[in-house]
This record gives C-alpha cells, sequence and structure tokens, in this order.
C-alpha cells in the first residue's frame, strides 16, 4: 500500500480503503484475484518492471513445477483440480482465521489485506508435488525463493487433506530430487522434450 500511496500521491490509508472496498466487491461475486508472483517495495521499481517485457521469475518456477512429468496430471486436469479446490480453500482459511480470531469480525476492523506468499493455486501445486514424494520442503521453499520452509509446511498441511478427498490422484513419483535446482531442471527439460 506504501508503494502505491507513493507512486499515486494519496495516502497509505486512502489506498487501504480502496483495497478494502475491492476485495468486498470481489469477493460478493465470487472472484479469487490469488497473489500476484512478483512483489515491487519501491514505486520504482514496480515502474521499471511495468516498462519491461519481463517476466516474474516465480511465473517460470510455477509454470516448471507444473509440467506434467513432475505432477503427474496434464496442465488442464491440474488447472480443473485447483479449481476444484479454490472454494475448499477458502473456506478453510476463513475458518482457520475464525478459530484464531476467536469469533467473528468486528464492525469497522481490517478486512484482512495483507500479503500472502503463496497463493491457493501455489498451494495445491506444493501439495501434490510433495504428496507425490518428489521432494523435501527445503526443496520446495528453495524452488519458489524468498519462501520460508515453514510457510511452505504451512501450506501444505492445510492442503493435503483437501487433496486426500480427491479421486484419480497421481501416485508417488519414482523420481526424487535433492536440490531445487535439480527440481527445476526437471521440469525444464521436460518442456524441451514435450
Amino acid at each position: 500500500m506504501n508503494v502505491l500511496a507513493g507512486l499515486l500521491e494519496v495516502t497509505a490509508t486512502c489506498i487501504g480503503d480502496l483495497v478494502k472496498e475491492t476485495r468486498e466487491i470481489l469477493e460478493d461475486h465470487g472472484r479469487d484475484p490469488g497473489v500476484a508472483p512478483v512483489r515491487f517495495t519501491t514505486h520504482d521499481a514496480l515502474l521499471a518492471f511495468a516498462d519491461s517485457d519481463r517476466r516474474p521469475a516465480r511465473t517460470t518456477v510455477i509454470e516448471r513445477l507444473s509440467h506434467p512429468a513432475l505432477t503427474g496430471l496434464t496442465r488442464r486436469e491440474l488447472h480443473e483440480l485447483t479449481t476444484r479446490l479454490a472454494a475448499r480453500q477458502s473456506a478453510h482459511a476463513e475458518r482457520l482465521t475464525y478459530q484464531r480470531r476467536g469469533g467473528p469480525r468486528q464492525p469497522g476492523t481490517r478486512g484482512g489485506v495483507f500479503h500472502q506468499k503463496i497463493s491457493n493455486g501455489e498451494g495445491v501445486l506444493l501439495a501434490l508435488l510433495y504428496q507425490r514424494r518428489l521432494c523435501t520442503l527445503d526443496v520446495l521453499a528453495g524452488a519458489l525463493g524468498g519462501v520460508s520452509r515453514s510457510a511452505v509446511g504451512n501450506v501444505i498441511r492445510q492442503t493435503l487433506p483437501l487433496l486426500q478427498h480427491e479421486d484419480s490422484l497421481p501416485g508417488p513419483s519414482p523420481a526424487h530430487y535433492r536440490t531445487a535446482a535439480d527440481l527445476l531442471a526437471a521440469g525444464a527439460t521436460n518442456d524441451a522434450t514435450s
């Protein structure tokens, strides 16, 4: 919010109010914009990125990790699985927030405009890769970059029970990757050969 406030020359409170209103509208229409694959800490960095034709590194990483040779699902099947689980993930997250808060959100309190490091779709992908025993939590965290092992572990712990209710998921993989570089290389190599 501070980056946008500086860029638009308004207060962070103004940005926060607009974000809250927009989030409520999106929720009313059943839309989840997800989490951006890149985050900017200064408005100069945001403008520089907007002026370039570069793709965020995180997008490339997720594409590699989503390769059918790693997930055991086609990209379409993975997308359908992610779509099916989205509503349950949101409900689960709201239930956890409710429990932590100890009751309903009080009128006038912030609606939770907080940065998430891992989107719901990425959570499904990570849980699927972990369930297939392709690698450890450390390897997954290393592949994402800038995300801690505990954040990856928390997302997987929350998502695995949802995955376990799904039919026709692929079983364990015969391959096991010991480093993030090896895992990402497998996704890149498989992209080049398919």
